[in-house]
């Protein structure tokens, strides 16, 4: 019994006590000295947060730079790779235009080809003109013969 109520004050303490945590941030100190000063020469001294801070800042502007330049050269590989895949594109559809011209116009030339046959085919001009020109040798030799055989 004890523990249960144990259970539920610690429950109720949990939810009602709002607990809070915060932090500080951690500012370094930069400072100056000059000659003569509790030092041998001028420079800057750094407290160990300040230096860890630009040792961080380093390391982290370095990657950084890193991914913007993974970054461009991604964007560059991709706008070329885009280019290139709109040539093929192109190619391949004049590729195919060209092919379906060709066989277009191979058929065209068989056709006409068929047309001329069948045009040619039934055309008896040549046997026509040599037989007017048999015809004709006969009758000049029948009338010749019948012109000197009239004489005699």
């Amino acid at each position: 019994m004890f523990k249960k109520v144990l259970a539920c004050f610690v429950s109720a303490l949990i939810v009602l006590v709002p607990l809070e945590a915060s932090a500080e941030e951690l500012e370094g100190k930069v400072t100056s000295i000059s000659l003569n000063e509790k030092a041998p020469y001028a420079g800057v001294l750094l407290d160990p947060i300040a230096a860890s801070k630009m040792v961080v800042d380093q390391k982290y502007l370095r990657s950084e730079i890193e991914l913007e330049l993974r970054k461009e050269f991604q964007q560059e590989l991709s706008n070329k790779r885009l280019a290139f895949d709109l040539l093929k594109v192109d190619y391949d559809s004049l590729k195919k235009i060209h092919e379906e011209t060709s066989l277009l116009r191979a058929q065209q030339i068989n056709d006409l080809n068929l047309l001329l046959k069948e045009e040619m085919g039934n055309n008896y001009t040549e046997w026509w003109i040599f037989g007017g020109v048999a015809i004709g040798i006969a009758l000049s030799i029948a009338v010749f013969y019948a012109s000197v055989e009239v004489v005699r």
